[in-house]
């Protein structure tokens, strides 16, 4: 005789489960970070004539304040956008001489006193080129149109700060605009990609928006330079290194990051770092079908830096110093073959962001964590429930029928 055993779910088992993962997700969603850093955010600090009711400069100085130091972000518009990232003591103040700045002066920029370390990355060009082969990628052999943002007149359209975060939002035109965040505690950015950002490290956004195509299969790429106080020596180069994420919970369908380190940051885990998801997206709405990729080149040093970064922050701070400096670049490219070019939907953007250190590494959150172990918890705890079952009851009536036999 064969027994079969018909396991019904219980409703107010699964009930029960459901709720609890919707308390569960709340109580983590809500459970407050802790604050690492105290930001102060200030606008063109100490410029008064030339800047007043002037929203077409801007250098934003943040002072991000921990028990034992200052990270100072300064998002620098004033000539080509710059952002510099800088480790002091808790007391070094930033200064400036804004006759000379505007003027591009070398040394019009200073702390007063000396940072332990400095990371600066500048937006030096950007490009529009001809991908006649629709390779999606920029070579010496592309027709292109080169943009310089020195050029650009910008216009400041948002500032707002509090000691946790810190925003600006400003355009040249409505076709070029930057978005940059700096944060206080450890979290993901809003928007996708959904970075995960530490209390060291300050977030752009970049869109082009509508811009004229000038090529009939037009892309788009950026050149960014980086500068550290780090001595140029022989042998020292920026590394570029791509890491796989454990999972795609915040970006889906991206399992990989992008990080360009310093020498310091990788052989003593205290330089600075570019990072970013090789990820670009097509339509304001950012999602995984609106999304393509993105290339770089790898870092090449940069000849004469002084006379190369002179209309920048970098100069302003650093001046002829810069020539004995490590100073690199790298391009990077939007868009994948057979995705359509940038005149398929007129737009295309670049998320990254810059620190000091090392970039924060991505874990899975205690949220999938939980949903993994009740997935696998549950069936498992069915499972082992039903073969107990049908093992008592099979030993139950071999029992009855010893019985019966007596």
């Amino acid at each position: 005789m064969k027994m079969f055993c018909q396991h019904k779910t219980n409703p107010s088992i699964l009930g029960v489960t459901v709720v609890l993962l919707f308390l569960l997700r709340g109580t983590l969603c809500d459970e407050p970070s802790k604050l690492q850093r105290k930001l102060t955010a200030r606008l063109n600090p100490g410029c008064r004539d030339i800047c007043e009711n002037n929203t077409a400069i801007t250098l934003v100085h943040i002072a991000a304040e921990s028990e034992t130091d200052t990270i100072h972000y300064v998002w620098d518009f004033t000539g080509k956008p710059t952002i510099l990232v800088a480790l002091t003591s808790k007391r070094a103040e930033f200064h400036i001489d804004w006759a000379k700045l505007m003027e591009s002066n070398a040394e019009s920029v200073h702390f007063s006193e000396v940072p332990q370390y400095t990371f600066m990355a500048v937006i030096n060009r950007i490009f529009q080129y001809d991908d006649a082969n629709d390779r999606a990628m920029l070579d010496d052999g592309s027709n292109v149109f080169v943009y310089d943002p020195h050029n650009f007149t910008w216009n400041r359209s948002l500032l707002w700060s509090n000691e946790k975060d810190a925003m600006m939002a400003i355009n040249a035109g409505d076709d070029f605009l930057f978005k940059l965040n700096a944060y206080s505690t450890k979290d993901h950015g809003m928007n996708f990609p959904h970075l995960l950002h530490s209390s060291n490290s300050t977030q752009i956004d970049i869109v082009f928006n509508n811009i004229t195509n000038r090529f009939v299969n037009p892309r788009f790429a950026i050149e960014l330079l980086f500068v550290v106080s780090e001595q140029a020596v022989v042998g020292s180069e920026f590394e570029v290194t791509k890491r796989k994420t454990l999972d795609d919970e915040h970006t889906p369908g991206i399992f990989e990051i992008v990080d360009v380190l310093s020498p310091g940051a990788f052989t003593f885990s205290a330089g600075g770092f570019i990072e970013y998801r090789p990820v670009s997206y097509t339509h304001p709405e950012r999602d995984v079908a609106t999304s393509t990729e993105t290339r770089q080149s790898q870092p090449v040093t940069v000849q004469s830096p002084a006379a190369a970064l002179q209309t920048t922050l970098a100069y302003a701070l650093y001046g002829s110093k810069l020539d004995s400096l490590l100073v690199q670049g790298m391009n990077v490219s939007f868009g994948v073959s057979e995705d359509g070019f940038y005149r398929k939907t007129n737009y295309t953007t670049m998320t990254f962001q810059v620190g000091y250190g090392m970039p924060p590494v991505e874990e899975l959150s205690a949220f999938v964590l939980i949903v993994a172990g009740i997935g696998i918890g549950i069936p498992l705890v069915v499972l082992v429930a039903s073969v107990i079952y049908v093992c008592v009851k099979k030993f139950r009536n071999q029992d009855r029928f010893q019985l019966q036999r007596l």
